[in-house]
């Protein structure tokens, strides 16, 4: 694409996707994501996350689950 070029594309399905280097990427209009200029080219991104256990074995801490949800999202940013 030459530089200059500006070219919006809309997701149709929902996964995940392979983000190039200088690739725009901004939440769909009415999304409770959110994206910040930082000024520059730096943007922040903010995704409300909600966990959900439909049907368990056992009872379920709550509490753990979350948790343990949250520490692996942690490694998983860390080895980015």
């Amino acid at each position: 694409m030459i530089d200059d070029e500006v070219r919006a594309v809309r997701v149709r399905r929902t996964g995940i996707a392979l983000v190039h280097e200088g690739e725009l990427i901004l939440p769909a209009d009415g999304s409770e994501a959110e994206a910040r200029s930082l000024g520059g080219d730096a943007v922040t991104y903010y995704f409300p996350v909600e966990i959900e256990v439909c049907e368990a074995r056992a009872p379920v801490d709550a509490e753990s689950v979350v948790e343990r949800a949250l520490a692996a999202l942690a490694r998983g940013l860390r080895s980015v």
